[in-house]
């Protein structure tokens, strides 16, 4: 990472400790020590010349997966038994990290795990900093579906647009800090659906009946839109600087429709050709989201002009001046313009 907040020291264990952690036995030792929780000992180092597999149990297995949970790789018990989803989370660790993938912890794995306890912790990631921590978040926010650039390991404007769409869905603090508290809620989450939006309710009346008054009365019922993906937004960014050209739809140069109707393909996503015909395809929102579309009455009267959200008032879109940009939605311009935000 770019970042540094100070250092982290390892500190020298008693002999009487470290002859039980270095030479710690692989079966299940009746020790008292064998349940002392690992923060007794946080700082520490591993003995790089043991190995620890599956199967294997006692305090050192302990510290391990009290590690490997710190850095968001073990969400399990830590019971001191390297089971199967202790394995897993070695075999996270070493991809992420470019170590052959055995699910073993060998002199490699430890050595890296020992490096990295040492680095220094900064109190979130932001715009700027690099590095695994990055990599893995933007990997998981893929899974997620809240993220779709490049898993390189750089948080730049991008993954923090979905990092803030993520905790905006989750109703975290919505600042786009990669925050211990953000980190830990991404990495637990299962759900692969991605981002999804507050259900419509609709009034739906009932065929009348002479024989039950009661059914005459409308009755409501709510319907789920379908889900925002917020990954339209970094593909969106790949294209800014493409000049503007009447009827473009390619990255020789885009008009406004056709700038979000190339985007949308790449996803999946079959958009109108005409800024009114996306209007008219998407579903309102009161407020929008990352990766809402938001339309403009520009030139004649309806919907003329769109671009995608991305977020504390800005949007991307092609501009008939400045090409494919980002723009202030709140300079006076484009707020006495704004007819509203969909989502398709």
């Amino acid at each position: 990472m770019k970042k540094r907040y100070g250092t982290r020291e390892a500190i020298v264990v008693t002999s009487l400790a470290a002859g039980f952690f270095f030479n710690a036995p692989l079966a299940a030792d009746a020790s008292e020590k064998q349940n002392l929780d690992p923060l007794l000992d946080k700082n520490y180092q591993f003995d790089t010349k043991q190995e620890l597999r599956y199967g294997h149990t006692g305090y050192p297995v302990r510290f391990l997966q009290f590690e490997l949970h710190k850095f968001n790789f073990y969400y399990e018990t830590i019971d001191g038994h390297y089971g199967a989803s202790t394995q897993e989370a070695v075999k996270r660790f070493q991809e992420l990290y470019d170590i052959k993938i055995d699910g073993v912890a060998g002199e490699k794995t430890l050595e890296k795990l020992n490096e990295v306890i040492l680095q220094p912790t900064p109190p979130f990631l932001s715009v700027g900093d690099e590095g695994p921590a990055v990599k893995q978040i933007q990997s998981k926010l893929q899974k997620l579906r809240f993220y779709s650039g490049l898993v390189d390991g750089k948080f730049e404007n991008v993954t923090e647009a979905s990092v803030k769409a993520y905790q905006k869905k989750f109703k975290l603090e919505a600042n786009g800090l990669a925050t211990d508290e953000t980190i830990d809620h991404i990495m637990k989450n299962k759900n692969v659906r991605g981002l999804s939006i507050k259900k419509a309710t609709v009034v739906t009346a009932q065929p009348k009946s002479s024989n039950n008054p009661e059914n005459n009365e409308a009755t409501t019922e709510t319907i789920e839109p379908p889900p925002v993906d917020a990954g339209v937004i970094s593909i969106a960014m790949n294209y800014i600087g493409v000049p503007y050209v009447w009827g473009g739809t390619t990255p020789n140069g885009f008009d406004c429709s056709g700038f979000l109707q190339f985007v949308y393909a790449q996803k999946g996503v079959t958009v109108s050709r005409t800024v009114s015909g996306i209007w008219s395809q998407g579903a309102s929102v009161s407020t929008p989201s990352v990766g809402d579309l938001v339309f403009f009455q520009t030139y004649k009267p309806g919907p003329s002009h769109a671009g995608i959200y991305l977020g504390n008032n800005k949007f991307i879109h092609a501009d008939s001046t400045d090409g494919v940009s980002i723009d202030d939605m709140t300079i006076n311009y484009w707020q006495s313009r704004y007819l509203g935000a969909k989502r398709l």
